[in-house]
């Protein structure tokens, strides 16, 4: 008599580059334990493979609610994801569906009562809720020690959707430690400054694509030295928007139509964060070092 393959034998044979068609074959058996008011916490195992950018891209292209960006959060120690929140067209996700987190990091889903029942099932097997349940604010942890690309779904609605990934890094570093916090928010912050150097006059776009919307600065963060202007352009999207600078620089008015709007000029060395006080809470920071 053949033995047939259990889900959890199933989940660790298939590498991440098989994700596709392990989306087709997770079965609706279950193992493990259900998710309960009081969370429960495991932790995280290696994955079987690290992702390749062309491989999560592919993996994300039909996640539901996925705009294109990660969400960062920063150095939390907890963070939330709900499972089955409502969607415009009749569909459902894990809000957010994308998330970079570092090291330590535990991950807390939370059921919302919509679209029948849900877990939370890693495709590498790292990770499992138990058994799919309704019941509003069950709650599952996760706790993640190792970097990686963890990608899981719900396996209800796994054709539907519903399926997210956690990404596990460890903190950009520029070099610039107080740079590199205030930007631990920003979607796209990879440690990396625009070099600016010997140059008088630079500028900057204010309402770039990023942070879900027009809601960034390019660049992101600068390198110049001192006695250079910083102009500070306006691209008219994503609503009103303004330069508010850390410290004793005069903040700019809050602007939403095109053109120049903005100049500052640097003549002593430091570190100058800033952000967009109406978009600050969603990620719109910047920041601006300044070399002798």
């Amino acid at each position: 008599m053949r033995r047939s393959l259990s889900r959890r034998q199933l989940l660790q044979s298939v590498s991440f580059a098989s994700i596709p068609a392990l989306a087709a074959r997770l079965g609706s058996a279950r193992s493990g334990s259900p998710a309960t008011t009081s969370p429960t916490t495991t932790t995280a195992t290696p994955p079987s493979t690290d992702a390749p950018v062309d491989d999560l891209d592919a993996w994300l292209a039909d996640a539901n609610g996925y705009g294109g960006q990660f969400r960062n959060v920063g150095y939390d120690d907890l963070v939330e994801v709900l499972v089955g929140h409502p969607i415009e067209g009749d569909g459902y996700t894990f809000d957010p569906p994308a998330v970079t987190v570092t090291p330590g990091t535990t991950v807390v889903w939370r059921w919302f009562d919509h679209g029948g029942p849900h877990n939370v099932v890693a495709v590498d097997g790292s990770f499992d809720s138990g058994d799919a349940t309704d019941r509003p604010n069950e709650t599952y942890s996760h706790h993640f020690e190792t970097t990686g690309v963890y990608p899981y779904v719900s396996e209800p609605r796994r054709d539907d959707g519903l399926k997210g990934v956690i990404r596990v890094r460890k903190p950009p570093e520029s070099g610039y430690p107080d740079l590199d916090h205030w930007l631990i928010y920003v979607d796209g912050w990879d440690g990396t400054l625009a070099d600016r150097t010997g140059s008088d006059a630079v500028s900057v776009t204010v309402g770039s694509p990023g942070n879900g919307g027009n809601f960034a600065f390019d660049p992101l963060a600068l390198k110049c030295s001192t006695g250079t202007t910083v102009a500070f352009e306006w691209t008219g999207d994503g609503g009103a928007h303004n330069i508010g600078f850390q410290g004793d620089i005069e903040k700019s008015d809050i602007y939403s139509e095109s053109g120049r709007h903005f100049e500052v000029t640097f003549d002593e060395p430091g570190v100058y964060p800033y952000a967009c006080y109406p978009h600050e809470a969603i990620g719109q920071r910047g920041g601006i070092v300044v070399e002798e």
